[in-house]
């Protein structure tokens, strides 16, 4: 019995422990209340049951209530939540990734217009060159193009926070004379230092760097102990960005109005001019014809023009001296230039079935019948060639060419003919040696009926030699032997003839060789002859025709009802992508 009731002590002993334990809390709960605290040293009164009751009925009461002041307490401080700091970090993701595209926009628009701008720099000399007009569309487009490129670097360059504010400030103090000019690079390159009061954020370039390191790391300590101050320069910082992003923004898209209105500017431009010139050629097409004819122009495909003649229907056939290129047939354009038909030109060649080797002249008859002539030398090894020894008359139809004829026994036939041996013996003393022989000249006189050779070699003492054929129809159409008349010797200083042709206009030979000049080197002369052997040759002055190295072509052609000469240089080179050029000019040019 003393046992158990020694076990009941303990138990209301440890009972006791707890009741005072839970008061104890209570009390340190309702320590603001209107219940008085209550301390664990404060004697206890022995409790009984019903009391026990009460105090449990209040405590569970006093807890309920704590429990409702805690559901309407204030909301936690902002920023402890981890989306705000998660807000802030996309969104400053999201405001540099848009700064960053701006500068990529902007370099761009720097790249292409710097490109336009280069590439019309250089070229304006060629469009004044061809087309002087076009260089106001041009310059149109190159204006805009700068214009836009220096919005595009205004918007990714980088700026100094207060350069505007320095630079006036500047120009104020110089006014003021209270600074000189050589104060502008300290006043650009130095940040103006705030004011006493000025509120600065310290995470936005633009104050910070205005900010000496003591101030700087002296704001941010301050800044690191304030919550909520962190929260409100993040977010105006933010907005700094966002400004940022706006201006550079704003800026390009001046730069792609700039380029889009520009390009549109210059088409407009381009197309109303191209209306301009049409409507002015329409009312004076002679004019804007004679101005085009008298300039050097450039062919396409065509090398080494040797020989020209225009034909009846208006096309210019033109025959080169190397046999893959040996004839072309060009028409004239609205605007005088010469159009190529490289296609027909193969076809017409390929009809004679047989190779064109060194082919030099050309003329045409009353009857539209082509005469052509090759060379007759020999090759570069001293050898004879039947290619290069053919005397051709042939008809041209359309893209082919029929009726042809052709005298392979010139050469043969010069050397054993003594009108021609005897009177060259008795200019140079000795029997002509024809081993040399080379006939670049072509010409068919209507009212004779001859047709001449002019040879480039050999020469009879320095002079030039033209032998005319005076039986061409028997040789072509009986398969007579040539009759040739008395050799015309001509005092052309020195030089073979290199192209001849009996110009209608003028009604006298034209011709073409090369001399030497004063200085050693050698150019094209143009001469008149009238065709009697006793009249020397007249030298005809040429514009622009010294532009023009190895004159081998010449014709009198037609072309809008007016006549030109033209003219054609030995010059191109197919190695080198280098056509020929000719020149076209008006009669009343040509000045003996």
């Amino acid at each position: 019995m003393a046992k158990k009731k020694k076990d009941r002590s303990a138990e209301d002993g440890q009972e006791a422990d707890l009741s005072r334990q839970d008061l104890t809390s209570i009390s340190a709960e309702t320590d603001d209340g209107d219940h008085p605290a209550m301390t664990l040293s404060d004697p206890e009164p022995e409790p009984d049951t019903g009391t026990m009751a009460a105090n449990g009925h209040d405590a569970g009461s006093r807890k309920k209530g704590k429990k409702g002041k805690k559901d309407k307490a204030e909301p936690e401080v902002l920023g402890s939540n981890k989306a705000v700091e998660t807000m802030f970090r996309n969104a400053y993701r999201a405001e540099l990734d848009t700064i960053a595209l701006a500068a990529t926009k902007a370099n761009i628009m720097i790249s292409l217009n710097g490109f336009i701008i280069s590439a019309l720099m250089i070229s304006g000399a060629f469009i004044f060159a061809s087309s002087p007009a076009f260089l106001l569309p041009a310059g149109v487009f190159m204006f805009t193009a700068a214009v836009s490129i220096i919005f595009a670097l205004l918007s990714a360059s980088p700026e100094r926070a207060d350069l505007i504010g320095a630079v006036w400030g500047w120009m104020r103090d110089v006014a003021a004379r209270r600074a000189r000019l050589r104060d502008l690079r300290a006043r650009v390159l130095v940040a103006q230092e705030p004011a006493p009061s000025e509120d600065l954020n310290v995470l936005i370039y633009e104050d910070r760097v205005r900010l000496t390191r003591e101030d700087y790391w002296s704001r941010m300590q301050a800044l690191m102990r304030d919550r909520e101050q962190v929260y409100y320069r993040m977010s105006d910082q933010l907005y700094w960005l966002g400004a940022v992003a706006d201006r550079k923004f704003r800026l390009l898209n001046l730069s792609y109005t700039s380029f889009r209105w520009g390009l549109l500017a210059s088409v407009v431009t381009f197309i109303g001019l191209k209306g301009v010139i049409a409507a002015i050629g329409t009312a004076s097409s002679e004019n804007i014809v004679r101005l085009r004819n008298l300039g050097i122009g450039s062919f396409e495909a065509i090398y080494e023009p040797s020989a020209v003649q225009q034909l009846s229907d208006g096309r210019i056939l033109v025959v080169e001296d190397e046999a893959t290129r040996a004839m072309n047939l060009l028409t004239l354009s609205e605007d005088g230039s010469l159009s190529e038909d490289r296609a027909t030109g193969l076809r017409m060649a390929r009809s004679f079935g047989r190779q064109l080797n060194d082919l030099e002249g050309l003329t045409i008859d009353a009857q539209d019948r082509v005469y052509a002539i090759t060379s007759h030398s020999l090759t570069n090894k001293g050898e004879r060639n039947p290619d290069r020894e053919q005397l051709l008359r042939f008809r041209v139809s359309g893209g082919s060419v029929g009726d042809i004829h052709s005298f392979a026994q010139l050469r043969d036939a010069l050397a054993s003919d003594p009108v021609v041996t005897e009177a060259l013996a008795a200019e140079l003393g000795e029997e002509p040696d024809f081993d040399d022989l080379n006939i670049e000249g072509l010409a068919y006189v209507r009212q004779s009926g001859h047709l001449y050779l002019g040879l480039r070699a050999p020469l009879a003492n320095d002079r030039s030699i033209i032998i005319a054929i005076e039986n061409p129809d028997q040789v072509f159409d009986g398969g007579a032997a040539p009759r040739f008349g008395p050799p015309m010797l001509l005092d052309l200083q020195g030089g073979g003839i290199r192209a001849l042709s009996f110009d209608p206009i003028l009604g006298s030979f034209l011709m073409v060789n090369e001399i030497e000049g004063y200085e050693g080197n050698r150019y094209s002369q143009l001469w008149s002859w009238s065709g009697a052997p006793s009249v020397r040759p007249e030298p005809i002055a040429l514009p622009d025709i010294i532009n023009l190295n190895n004159v081998e072509s010449i014709d009198s052609i037609t072309f809008a009802g007016e006549p030109r000469l033209l003219i054609m240089s030995d010059e191109g080179s197919e190695k080198k992508n280098e056509p020929a050029r000719y020149m076209m000019l008006d009669y009343e040019q040509l000045a003996p």
